[in-house]
């Protein structure tokens, strides 16, 4: 990893930012290749992680962030790597700015608001190509997903834990594509469109 990766690793930690653990970055870039990604859509770009390691391994990114101060320094970042001709970063809610999407994607990766999954996945899978990817991340949300008794949690946390648990089920019994689970990094799910 070079040095300004580890800069916005850092900055990310403590700044509290949430971004994706490197396990996950490295199945992420794994898939990219495996799939010969060319186009990718990202719902939560926050500081431009992700969407800066993606860019430099290939393919060019639509992001979308929704939070100005992270939208700033994902910018910022984006400028410092020299990637603004490869990274498209949109400033608004994915729920609301699907009508600034253009063309057609190898890849939707999901990084946002944990309790809209499923609407994402509504709104943006459209914009896959036959054939195309769904990646999901924090689909474990730090293991609590897979434990059963969440009562000393708020109430908050457990309504989170219960959209993910039920996004988990409509990604298993959706008949357009085929996902499978990973326990990686946060969890993860790889839909491929069928």
């Amino acid at each position: 990893m070079n040095n300004k990766i580890l800069e916005i690793k850092e900055y990310a930690k403590n700044n509290h930012v949430p971004i994706i653990k490197d396990e996950g970055l490295d199945f992420l870039l794994q898939q990219i290749s495996k799939c010969e990604i060319k186009r990718v859509l990202e719902i939560g770009c926050a500081i431009g992680y992700s969407a800066i390691n993606m860019a430099l391994s290939g393919p060019a990114i639509t992001t979308i962030e929704r939070d100005e101060k992270m939208y700033l320094e994902a910018l910022k970042n984006i400028k410092e790597f020299n990637l603004t001709d490869k990274i498209n970063i949109i400033y608004g809610d994915a729920l609301e700015v699907s009508n600034q999407i253009s063309g057609s994607y190898d890849l939707l990766f999901i990084d946002a608001a944990k309790a809209q999954y499923e609407k994402f996945f509504n709104l943006y899978t459209p914009f896959l190509k036959k054939g195309g990817i769904v990646i999901c991340d924090n689909l474990e949300f730090h293991d609590l997903v897979k434990q059963e008794d969440l009562s000393m949690y708020k109430r908050s946390l457990r309504s989170l834990i219960k959209k993910l648990r039920l996004f988990r089920e409509f990604l298993a019994n959706n008949k357009d594509y085929t996902t499978t689970f990973y326990s990686i990094g946060d969890g993860m799910s790889v839909s491929v469109k069928n």
